[in-house]
């Protein structure tokens, strides 16, 4: 039997309810959660989750966008263009093959003749969009995250208490994302692409047929490459990177490209050239011993078969299976070793994230500046453990460049998986270009968790080729997908 108080509050509650909804209150509310909803599905930041394509056409209608220069055929033009030198650099194929040269010679090259010859390229791109009216080419978000982050770059360091090194560091930077945006602008065609991939694969062969020679005659290792809880003795091949683990992160960015091009071109002789460069791709990544390296390669690689190739996924569970058997046992140690912990390498690290930490703490908002972390790491530091760099890339950007740096560095890897996401609805080989671009970076930022990988110039320098590569192979899918539909 119910209670008389309860039949009472039941009716009191429902009159305060009616009477609620007849209220100006209630109707005032419902108009403003419609506005806010209609607010929200019209807005940049909704597009931002869902695709590039809203957001660039609102950008192209921005007051930013009608800052660009818009250059008109004019008497310097003229004067420009009768210059026979001139036009035969400027030329498409040319310039396409200056621009493989550069990315080529990159890693045999000092870094001071890496960046004077970004610079003169960068040059002669812009100059080719100027005198042939190209500026006006509809333009692509990732290249805006690029200035953005310039932008970021140069703050971090014209606010920097301290003047290190964060000079020298700023133009590199500045440099390589310049030529990467510039390269965005000039070039994307689907013969470019395939270009660029035979050059990433041609690499890999020279480097890795370079470690396998180094592992065959031996070659001097630091002892501290070497773990003490794992014997202390060893063969780490570094082939021209001068250390392992960041011999190990350049092949685990071209690898999955390397993988891509194996399983979408048609010529069996291609197939059969480029099965046998990742084949040497791979064998050097364990002859590296670098932990993460091996783990982010075998991630990206599972990427890939998961998301686009899952023929290989009876060949994968039985590699699982199988590799207790087949890996050599000092490889299989080397990796239990992350799992075990105790190893000198980690006990290291983390008393340089507790130095690194406090440091965040210190410079939160504004950073410390570009190339400062050296510089104040001992003012932290907890024991003898020396360092140059955080170990940690997220960490080490938000140290040196504060929120607003990391928030830009975020923007842009957003703005770019946005991209390559973007193009997967489509089924053509471009696509799977994109994602193989996509399972390279993943890997190499995932052991830039425990590593700063732009510390290296050439690895920072193939990170931004290899998602330029990848933006450009996203367009391709696209317009392939476009006019397959036509």
């Amino acid at each position: 039997m119910e209670s008389v108080f309860l039949k009472l509050g039941m009716r009191l509650v429902h009159g305060i309810r009616d009477a609620y909804e007849k209220s100006a209150t209630f109707r005032g509310i419902n108009h403003l959660k419609t506005a806010l909803t209609n607010i929200l599905a019209n807005s940049m930041i909704l597009r931002w989750l869902s695709d590039n394509s809203g957001l660039e056409s609102d950008f192209r209608k921005s007051f930013v966008s009608s800052l660009t220069f818009e250059s008109k055929k004019s008497t310097l033009n003229h004067f420009l263009l009768s210059s026979i030198l001139l036009r035969f650099f400027l030329d498409r194929r040319v310039l396409s093959v200056l621009v493989f040269i550069q990315i080529f010679s990159y890693i045999f090259l000092p870094t001071p003749l890496n960046v004077l010859l970004s610079v003169g390229l960068v040059a002669m791109m812009f100059l080719r969009r100027w005198i042939y009216e190209e500026v006006n080419r509809p333009k692509n978000l990732v290249v805006v995250g690029l200035y953005l982050l310039m932008l970021f770059f140069i703050v971090s360091y014209l606010f920097s208490p301290i003047q290190g090194d964060g000079l020298t560091i700023l133009i590199i930077y500045i440099a390589t994302l310049l030529f990467a945006a510039t390269l965005l602008g000039t070039f994307g065609d689907r013969r470019f692409l395939e270009q660029m991939m035979h050059l990433f694969a041609g690499i890999v062969l020279l480097v890795g047929l370079h470690g396998i020679y180094q592992r065959i005659v031996g070659v001097p290792v630091d002892p501290a490459w070497l773990d003490e809880s794992a014997g202390g003795s060893g063969i780490r091949i570094y082939s021209v990177f001068g250390n392992p683990n960041v011999f190990g992160e350049f092949l685990v960015l071209l690898l999955p490209i390397v993988f891509a091009g194996f399983n979408t071109f048609k010529n069996k002789w291609i197939k059969l050239i480029y099965a046998g460069i990742f084949a040497i791709g791979a064998l050097n990544v364990l002859l590296t011993l670098s932990r993460g390296s091996m783990l982010s390669l075998g991630f990206a690689i599972v990427l890939i078969i998961i998301f686009k190739d899952r023929k290989y996924l009876p060949l994968l569970v039985l590699g699982a299976f199988m590799s207790p058997y087949i890996v050599p046992e000092s490889i299989i140690d080397r990796i239990m070793t992350v799992f075990r912990g105790g190893d000198t390498s980690t006990s290291y690290r983390m008393s340089i994230y507790t130095a690194s930490i406090d440091m965040l703490k210190d410079g939160f908002v504004e950073g410390v500046g570009l190339g400062n972390f050296k510089v104040l790491y001992k003012a932290y530091a907890y024991s003898a453990a020396k360092s140059f760099h955080a170990h940690n890339t997220p960490l080490m950007l938000f140290i040196e460049m504060g929120i607003m740096g990391i928030v830009a560095w975020g923007y842009y890897a957003f703005i770019w998986m946005r991209e390559v996401f973007s193009a997967q609805k489509c089924k053509n080989a471009y696509s799977y270009y994109a994602f193989a671009a996509f399972a390279g970076v993943v890997g190499c930022s995932i052991q830039g968790m425990v590593d700063h990988i732009f510390h290296n110039y050439d690895i920072l320098f193939f990170y931004i080729i290899v998602m330029t590569f990848g933006v450009i192979a996203a367009k391709n899918a696209k317009d392939v997908a476009n006019e397959q539909e036509d």
